[in-house]
């Protein structure tokens, strides 16, 4: 039976550990809202900057604006700024001054880091003057190449799971150890747990630059660039932690403490000030009405840590000491009954709030996973309801627990909360709503040899710019000084809307209009490439809620 419990503590391990490497492609809830050039323009003359407007705020020390020409050379350009608007710096704006740029296309490669610390990249093409070039597969391979490698992505999962595991047993054993008292093992639980949680919290640290910048980087480098990761919201929080953890560990040496009242009430606070600091750098200090958000999430991670804290401990302290501790038991069951309905009712609360409603649960990533750990968390609190039946169906005072299934229920219970903390490791790397909803749209219409390059920015419910682009498959193309536009919904409820639209440049159009709601939308283009001709492209287009 001990060797079945340890190989299957083993596999539950690596499980956690396969869970834990975020997935290749991250999400961002930070996404790129509005840019100049607006994304496919067709320019007259060169422009005298890049400026992108995010959704909220960002960092860019680990940021970068880069421009490539239709030729993949690379443009020099300086080190991009936050826009100050009214002598106060605006961090949902960057911008880059740009040299002067002859006629052609070119590509704009962005890559900034959310104030959560998520990366965020995207990149699109605007053209100077008639002439221009596919730019597609240039943009493909360069954001291929951005990505930071696997091993770098693992092993910032790996540190975050190893950070939250620590930090729940730490907590978990503290509170725990209060009503056992002289036991060695306790204490050794509770040493090796802050161990992990400082150990996990110097990874995540000093492992940001290279997950921020998207590539490998020797040590020198990492050392060198501890400063800058200080500088953003994530680093100065994990410093702040580190103090924190410092803190725990003077109360641990002092173990004659927790004889005294003050004890207990110092233990609360340090360990509140603990857990505000991955609520404070992560999703719940960026959202809005971010202070009740950051209280939900505190009282989240201390009922998740008291209850699954304590049941990892009680799990290494044995199956002899759980049969030799009946009333420990008894108190920590009740303790369970009390923080598991907290605890979901703030974790349901967390994601109604992190997701804007739970429409896209399945159509993002953070919430296939978050899916995940709610199916396992409905399963642990089964294991743990099983457990304290059978638990509470007993003589505590006299009967043995060996004898029972005790042991093992809890045991399953444990095991799945650890493959659940693997998965909160990988909602903290995976925004809540994608970035996909602020891409624009783009699509090339062909009507009678007249092609029309269509772009919408961004693709998603509230104002949105229209450019259309009209080209020949081959030879010139003459000048089309009209067109007209209306939008409706494919399923008829709300009829065409006319966008206006003026011309911008040789064949280009360009309009701004409001999509009220979410959905798949009609949109007609209108021209006259000829005096006696009329086409007409059509195209449906998939708007995304904000």
């Amino acid at each position: 039976m001990r060797l079945f419990v340890r190989v299957g503590f083993a596999a539950t391990i690596l499980c956690a550990i396969f869970l834990a490497g975020p997935p290749k492609s991250v999400e961002a809830h930070a996404g790129l809202k509005a840019s100049e050039p607006a994304a496919s323009a067709v320019l007259e003359e060169s422009p005298e900057q890049i400026r992108l407007t995010f959704g909220e705020a960002v960092e860019i020390s680990f940021g970068s604006i880069r421009l490539f020409d239709a030729d993949s050379r690379l443009i020099v350009l300086p080190t991009p700024q936050h826009a100050i608007v009214d002598s106060a710096t605006n961090r949902q704006v960057v911008q880059v001054r740009l040299p002067e740029l002859e006629p052609g296309s070119y590509l704009v490669v962005w890559r900034v880091v959310s104030t959560d610390s998520h990366p965020v990249q995207g990149a699109f093409a605007f053209q100077i003057g008639t002439r221009g070039s596919d730019l597609g597969r240039l943009q493909e391979d360069i954001l291929a190449s951005s990505l930071a490698p696997a091993s770098i992505r693992m092993a910032m999962g790996m540190a975050r799971w190893l950070t939250f595991l620590g930090v729940m047993v730490l907590v978990g054993s503290m509170l725990l150890s209060t009503r056992i008292i002289g036991d060695s093992r306790v204490d050794r639980i509770i040493w090796a747990s802050w161990f992990a949680s400082a150990i996990g919290s110097v990874l995540v640290y000093f492992l940001q630059a290279p997950y921020a910048l998207g590539k490998a980087l020797g040590i020198g480098e990492i050392f060198g660039l501890a400063d800058e990761v200080f500088s953003t919201r994530l680093g100065i929080w994990l410093v702040i932690r580190g103090f924190i953890l410092l803190a725990i560990g003077a109360m641990i040496w002092r173990r004659d403490l927790h004889r005294q009242p003050v004890y207990r009430v110092l233990s609360v606070l340090i360990a509140t000030g603990l857990f505000a600091t991955f609520s404070i750098s992560g999703h719940p200090g960026m959202r809005q009405f971010s202070a009740l958000s950051i209280v939900t999430d505190i009282v989240h991670f201390m009922c998740v840590s008291a209850w699954m804290g304590g049941l990892v401990t009680m799990i290494l302290l044995g199956r002899r000491w759980q049969a030799e501790s009946p009333q420990v038991i008894s108190w920590f069951s009740f303790t369970a009954t009390i923080t598991m309905p907290i605890m979901v009712a703030t974790g349901v609360a967390q994601a109604w709030r992190m997701m804007d409603g739970l429409q896209n649960i399945f159509s993002t990533s953070y919430g296939v996973v978050l899916s995940v750990k709610v199916a396992l968390v409905l399963v642990a609190i089964g294991a743990g309801a099983k457990a304290r039946q059978v638990f509470k169906s007993k003589k505590v005072d006299s009967q043995d627990l060996t004898k029972l299934r005790f042991s093992r229920t809890i045991a399953v219970e444990g095991a799945i909360g650890v493959v659940v903390l693997a998965a909160t490791a990988v909602l903290v790397s995976v925004p809540p709503l994608s970035v996909n909803s602020a891409e624009p749209f783009a699509k090339t219409l062909v009507q009678a040899n007249v092609i029309a390059d269509v772009t919408i920015t961004p693709a998603r419910v509230g104002e949105v710019e229209l450019h259309v682009v009209f080209s020949p498959p081959g030879g010139a193309l003459q000048s089309i000084q009209t067109m007209t536009a209306q939008i409706s919904t494919v399923d008829g409820e709300i009829p065409p809307i006319p966008v206006e639209v003026e011309l911008a440049g040789t064949n280009h159009f360009q309009g701004r209009l409001l999509v009220p709601r979410a959905g798949e939308w009609l949109l007609e283009l209108f021209v006259r490439p000829t005096g006696n001709e009329t086409l007409r492209f059509s195209q449906i287009v998939a708007i995304k809620g904000d």
